[in-house]
Parts: C-alpha cells; sequence; structure tokens
C-alpha cells in the first residue's frame, strides 16, 4: 500500500515528539549497543538491549529509514504498555507523556495501514 507524502510528515513529527519526550525524561543519552546487540531475535532485542536503547537505535532508527526511502510503513505498532512498563521508574510527568506520544504512534499506524 502506497503512503503519502503526509503519512510520512505525520510519522516524522512522532518521532521527533518520541526522541524530544527520551531526552526531556534523561533516556536518550545511553551506549549504543554492539552490532551483535542488533542481531538479536526475541522482541525488542529484550536478550541483548535495553528497552530505551531499542527505542533509540532500532525503532526510531528504522522509521527515519522509512521515512527518508519512503518505504512502507508498518501496518500496526503496539508499544505504549511496554512503554508503560519499561519506565515505570520515572517520574509520573515523563511516563505520561512518553506512554501519550508512544499511544499516538501505536495508533497513526493502524490508521494509516486502513486509509
Amino acid at each position: 500500500m502506497s503512503q503519502s507524502i503526509q503519512h510520512y510528515s505525520e510519522l516524522a513529527d512522532l518521532i521527533l515528539e518520541l526522541q524530544m519526550a527520551m531526552q526531556s525524561a534523561h533516556v536518550w543519552e545511553i551506549d549504543k549497543p554492539s552490532s551483535e546487540a542488533f542481531a538479536s531475535e526475541q522482541p525488542f532485542c529484550i536478550d541483548t538491549m535495553t528497552f530505551e536503547q531499542w527505542l533509540r537505535y532500532v525503532l526510531i532508527e528504522r522509521f527515519k529509514i522509512m521515512i527518508e526511502h519512503q518505504e512502507p510503513l508498518p501496518s500496526r505498532c503496539h508499544i505504549s504498555p511496554m512503554v508503560e512498563e519499561a519506565f515505570r521508574g520515572l517520574e509520573q510527568n515523563h511516563i505520561k507523556q512518553l506512554v501519550l506520544i508512544t499511544d499516538a504512534l501505536d495508533r497513526f499506524l493502524s490508521r494509516t495501514s486502513k486509509s
């Protein structure tokens, strides 16, 4: 299914919001995982990376490539529950912001796949 330029623009905005929320919550400045860590076959690379590393170096980077090359977007995404669980130790306002953004990302991809 072909996506419009507007869809890629909306996704870019969501990804930027996620990056800014991660920076605000102080979970952006993390070490890049080893090249071996990227070979994980587990969901969220849970066996080789922290969730913050996966968000920053896998999810966000994959979306940036999809946007840049206008590749087909996934038809669904359901990461907001994982975000809520993984960031439980953060201040409530940071958790709320991260969950709001990832929930918007989840809904955006589901909506985009139906259009």
